[in-house]
């Protein structure tokens, strides 16, 4: 097995060891950032749902409350449907 080696000059191991701190404080701090960030839902409407899908209102409306097929989320006095549900149902109608 062949060992390669790497030989440092003119540096001393405060230096080295600074340099190394820094690299992965910079990588904790980058993986951290992406951990964290909070991922916006983006809500539709009833019609908003309806044309993304291509169906009508009667349609979103059997879909959520009769077959259950897609789910509705009151929020205040109003209907809305999560853009990340209504993916993910039709990735899975697809299968």
């Amino acid at each position: 097995m062949k060992k390669d080696i790497t030989q440092l000059h003119n540096i001393t191991p405060e230096i080295l060891e600074g340099s190394i701190r820094t690299i992965v404080d910079n990588a904790f701090k980058k993986y951290y950032q992406q951990k964290e960030a909070p991922k916006q839902i983006e809500w539709l409407t009833r019609k908003e749902a309806a044309a993304f899908l291509g169906v009508s209102l009667v349609t979103i409306h059997d879909w959520s409350y009769k077959r259950q097929i897609l789910k509705p989320y009151k929020i205040s006095n109003r209907i809305r449907f999560k853009k990340s549900d209504i993916e993910e149902v039709l990735l899975n109608s697809r299968r």
